[in-house]
Formats: structure tokens, C-alpha cells, sequence
């Protein structure tokens, strides 16, 4: 199938590495971003955009007349205080949902929410279960609630919830996470081994190719969390981590000494100062554990192209090369 592939949100982390992968494979596309493409390679398929412009939204859809859309542009965030900050993940899905509507090129849509739709570490029973802690996730709700309730969407529609994206092009946490294990500044919180879902973000853009090409009776009016196979072990991330970048080995803190240092970072962030490495809601998400049923999106993308040691090589590599380490 010939796709033309409209992208918003395309300069983002997980936005970076999907263009990437249109691009090594000649896929048409571009990119609507307010900003430009971290990777200047892919300047030439950049449209300036802000999701909320619909004037200038409408015109380079239409004009560009795709068959296929993955909206990732979003609102991030954890320090907002009001839901109307948010208004990109809510009135930006309104106004994309009513310029696809009007665009009969359009085959399939791929709409980007998050796993905080329900608390860190729920596993909801249904789709619709919903249970945010963040007015992030609440915003994600609404969004998601916007494309259940439209009842005239001629095109097949798919919603995604990536699970704790890391990998080239990363950022917080896990780009603090890499950075701190590689510079020896990295301690593990007492004994446990915290099991997570994960997701490479490589191995998640093809994912969401996948889902742009399978029939449409397996993916239509769906919703699949994305992450690699298995779940991750991060104290086996970390050490995997420092076996590449041959940092020291690995020590282990006492829970009662960084639960104090979570803290101090809460009242440095009441005081204004967000850049604490650690807080209180921090900690607790590096120690909840949380294992999703991925076999869904498995059943439709099969193996993943990379494996847990490549994928932690290919982040080191992206790493070194950019300075990051």
C-alpha cells in the first residue's frame, strides 16, 4: 500500500524516531511541529505548526491530502496547575478530529494518549477504565473520550498508550537514568528489583507502522499499549547499562536515605526549583512496579527488530555521539 503519512508532533522523542524510520524506508510523509526536527536530517519534511493554529493546521492537511495520520503532538507535564493548560491534548484533538473528518484521503489515524490515564502502576480492566492522578493524564482522558464519543469518523481509528519510552533522542527520566549510571553517580534503592513494561522507542516506531498496515478488523476502534516484549528489571537496565559504558560498579542505597532525599526535593520544588533530580512522586514511580498484557500489539507486529542488549547498545552509541556521555 502507497502511504502518504501525516506526522504531528513528529519532532518530539518518539516523533524523532518515527520519522527517522519513514525516512530509511521512503516513506512519504511530513512533519507538523511547532518545532523544528531534532535531527536537522529531516528538515526538509518539517511544517512549522502549532496543533492549536486550526487555521494553518487545516490548510497544510488538506493541501498535503494524507492517507494515513499518527498524532503524537501533546501538552507535557507534571508541574501545570490547571486543566486548560493542557488545551493541546484536548482542544488540539477537537480541531484535528474535525479537519480529518472533512479529509476523504484519509484510510486510518493513530491518536497518541499515555499510560496515566489510570494511576502509576494500575492495570485497568477495560479501555474506558479510567483513574488519573495528574492533570496530564486527565488531559489525556478528554482527549481520548473526544475520539470514543464522534460517531461520524468514516476512517478507521486506533488509539496508542506508550509504556516508559526510552532509547536514541530520550529524555527525562531515562536520559538522567543513562547519564547517571554511566558517571558513576548512580545508586540502587535498597533490595528490591523493580519490574517494569518498557518500551524502546526503536522497536515502538515500528510498532506504530504496524499498526498503520494491519486489517483493519484486528486494529480498528482499538486501543493497544506499546512497549517491548518482556518487562525490564531495572537494576539488569542499569547494569546492562554500566557493563557498555564500563562505569563502576553498581551500590546499593539505604531506602530510609533517599526517601529523605525525595524529600528535601519536594520542598525545593514548593520553593520553585524543579530540577532536583528526586522528589516524592519520582521515588515513587522508580519503585511501583507495573506489567502490562502486551500480547495485543504482539499479536500484530510479531518480533520486534531489536533486543534488549541491542537497544541499550544503540542508546549508549546515540550517547556518545551527541555528548550526552
Amino acid at each position: 500500500m502507497n502511504m502518504k503519512i501525516l506526522v504531528t508532533g513528529g519532532s518530539g522523542f518518539i516523533g524523532t524516531n518515527y520519522t527517522e524510520f519513514l525516512f530509511k524506508n521512503k516513506v512519504e510523509f511530513i512533519n507538523l511541529d511547532a518545532q523544528p526536527p531534532r535531527n536537522p536530517m529531516l528538515n526538509e519534511f518539517w511544517r512549522k505548526c502549532d496543533i492549536l493554529d486550526y487555521p494553518r493546521l487545516e490548510k497544510l492537511i488538506k493541501d498535503f491530502a494524507p492517507t494515513h495520520v499518527v498524532h503524537l503532538a501533546a501538552k507535557t507535564g507534571l508541574s501545570e496547575t490547571k486543566l486548560s493548560q493542557f488545551s493541546a491534548n484536548i482542544e488540539g484533538v477537537q480541531g484535528l478530529l474535525k479537519i480529518l473528518k472533512e479529509t476523504p484521503s484519509v484510510k486510518r489515524a493513530i491518536f497518541t494518549s499515555s499510560l496515566l490515564v489510570c494511576q502509576m502502576g494500575y492495570v485497568p480492566k477495560s479501555d474506558i477504565e479510567y483513574k488519573p492522578t495528574t492533570l496530564y493524564g486527565q488531559s489525556k482522558v478528554e482527549g481520548e473520550k473526544i475520539i470514543r464519543r464522534a460517531q461520524d469518523i468514516a476512517f478507521d481509528w486506533i488509539i496508542i498508550r506508550p509504556i516508559s519510552v526510552w532509547g536514541p533522542w530520550q529524555e527525562e527520566p531515562y536520559i538522567n537514568f543513562f547519564k547517571s549510571v554511566a558517571n558513576n553517580w548512580y545508586f540502587h534503592i535498597g533490595c528490591g528489583h523493580y519490574k517494569r513494561s518498557m518500551g524502546y522507542v526503536e522497536n515502538m516506531a515500528y510498532q506504530i507502522h504496524q499498526l498503520l498496515s494491519a486489517p483493519a478488523e484486528k486494529v480498528n476502534r482499538r486501543t493497544f499499549y506499546l512497549g517491548d516484549n518482556l518487562p525490564v528489571d531495572l537494576y539488569v537496565l542499569a547494569s546492562e547499562i554500566q557493563e557498555i559504558t564500563k562505569a563502576k560498579k553498581i551500590h546499593r542505597l539505604p531506602l530510609w536515605i533517599v526517601e529523605t532525599a525525595a524529600k528535601t526535593g519536594d520542598i525545593l520544588k514548593r520553593c520553585g526549583w524543579h530540577n532536583f533530580p528526586l522528589t516524592s512522586f519520582r521515588l515513587n514511580n522508580i519503585r511501583t512496579e507495573y506489567v502490562f498484557d502486551l500480547s495485543p500489539i504482539t499479536g500484530i507486529t510479531g518480533p520486534l527488530p531489536y533486543d534488549f542488549k541491542t537497544a541499550v547498545q544503540r542508546t549508549v552509541q546515540w550517547m556518545k555521539k551527541t555528548g550526552e556521555i
